[in-house]
């Protein structure tokens, strides 16, 4: 009797047993600790662990093992210290910038040697039929250690596939004669207008302190300088001057706006030597004749014309490439 009381409690305690045992993870405990486990005999001798080499029978190959990588995500979570998302975000960033780099360089071309020296600093009345009154406007840099030679060069329309060369142009212009013409140079700071129709005086010049004459019987784009001498520096009050030409010829002379040539008659009561001063002198010949040697005689200005018959920009936008003697971008201008 006592015997089977022992035997039914014996068994009892084992069923217990084997319920709190599939309670805490049973046979998946069992899996989980044979993967890892590296010697199962060494650990049951109490000699082993379950981390190290897994334990191979003599017919198996080994496999080779890989760097460690386990921790290789927090370590990039913590060096840059950005989510997944803005990672993402950054790297979209960056595309998008080499693609606009990459579109430019294409717009721009093969860069020249002189590119930065001069720049298209505007294009002016692209919107206009007229070419006489188109135009754009080069810049040479202030930094430039020397003058820059734009003899060669050329302008390109992208758009409407125009190409014009610059053509060479007039240091000291006259009225009236066949004048000598030399390749374009800016000087450092210098400027040129660069303006698509034919020139009003049949060639392209560098300004002076004298062309607002021109400017009086020619239409120019944009206007030329106003900086002419005024007609009283240019006959000054003087004893000798009041001898040679009158009273009356200073206080004509005073009453005349800068960079005007008469276009009326004289008076009738100025002196023949009066009248002889006002046609030799305030005129643009004259001016030329009496100032050129000054110093400040020469503006930092060129008056270019290509000499087309019809515009070269188109009229909403247009990219304009200006081309040194090879061919190589110099500035490119997008509008």
């Amino acid at each position: 009797m006592i015997r089977r009381i022992l035997l039914i409690l014996f068994i009892f305690i084992l069923v217990t047993l084997v319920v709190v045992w599939l309670m805490q993870g049973g046979v998946e405990k069992v899996k989980s600790t044979a993967r890892v486990l590296a010697n199962p005999i060494a650990f049951f001798l109490g000699t082993g662990s379950t981390t190290g080499t897994t334990l191979t029978l003599p017919w198996q190959i080994s496999l080779p093992q890989g760097p460690d990588v386990s921790g290789y995500a927090d370590e990039v979570e913590t060096d840059t210290n950005l989510s997944p998302k803005k990672q993402y975000a950054e790297l979209a960033d960056q595309y998008d910038t080499i693609q606009a780099e990459v579109s430019d360089a294409k717009t721009f071309g093969d860069p020249s040697p002189y590119r930065g020296k001069v720049v298209i600093q505007g294009v002016g009345n692209a919107n206009e039929n007229d070419p006489r009154l188109e135009y754009i406007e080069l810049h040479a840099s202030s930094a430039n250690t020397a003058p820059i030679e734009i003899g060669g060069w050329s302008l390109q329309s992208a758009v409407r596939g125009t190409r014009f060369a610059i053509p060479p142009a007039a240091r000291s212009f006259y009225m009236g004669v066949v004048n000598a013409v030399q390749n374009v140079s800016l000087d450092p700071d210098a400027r040129a207008i660069v303006n698509s129709g034919m020139s009003p005086v049949g060639v392209s010049f560098k300004e002076n302190i004298c062309a607002g004459y021109l400017q009086q019987f020619q239409n120019f784009s944009p206007d030329l300088n106003r900086a002419c001498p005024s007609p009283e520096d240019t006959l000054p009050l003087t004893a000798e001057n009041l001898r040679t030409y009158g009273d009356g010829c200073i206080d004509y002379v005073r009453s005349l706006p800068r960079c005007t040539f008469p276009d009326k008659a004289l008076p009738s009561d100025l002196s023949f030597a009066c009248k002889s001063f006002i046609v030799n002198n305030l005129s643009y010949n004259g001016c030329v004749k009496m100032y050129q040697y000054k110093p400040e005689f020469f503006i930092d200005l060129w008056r270019i014309h290509l000499g087309y018959g019809r515009e070269l920009w188109n009229d909403t936008h247009d990219v304009i490439r200006l081309l040194d003697e090879s061919g190589r971008t110099v500035d490119v201008l997008t509008y």
